[in-house]
């Protein structure tokens, strides 16, 4: 959060984790699965936490920390602390891209039924 108002900044503590590390974490505040990346304010001690719902850029993040720091809106009941797992850290590189069968589309929707000569 180095762009955003130093005020805010003051007010928060952040936590990054990679997709799919921290299923419990994901299953509790309702992310993953989706697309990725994904943003949560998140109070343990109130028992609430509200997911950024809009474009993931700078004035629409500080928008929604500066209205997750008075009480949000939307927010959504926690169902107890979610349970954090030590996992191995970032190691700064991409993720492996995960070759897939290619085909055609014009097979895929081609009409595989035998034509209908009945009336």
């Amino acid at each position: 959060m180095d762009h955003t108002e130093p005020r805010i900044a003051l007010l928060c503590s952040f936590v990054w984790a990679g997709a799919g590390k921290q299923a419990d974490l994901e299953k509790q505040v309702g992310v993953g699965g989706y697309g990725y990346p994904a943003m949560v304010a998140l109070n343990v001690k109130k028992g609430a936490y509200a997911p950024l719902r809009s474009a993931f850029e700078l004035a629409e993040i500080t928008e929604f920390v500066k209205e997750a720091g008075r009480g949000g809106k939307g927010n959504l009941p926690l169902e107890g602390a979610p349970t954090v797992v030590e996992s191995e850290p970032w190691d700064g590189k991409d993720g492996e891209v995960i070759e897939e069968d290619e085909f055609s589309l014009e097979e895929l929707m081609a009409d595989s039924s035998a034509p209908n000569d009945e009336l």
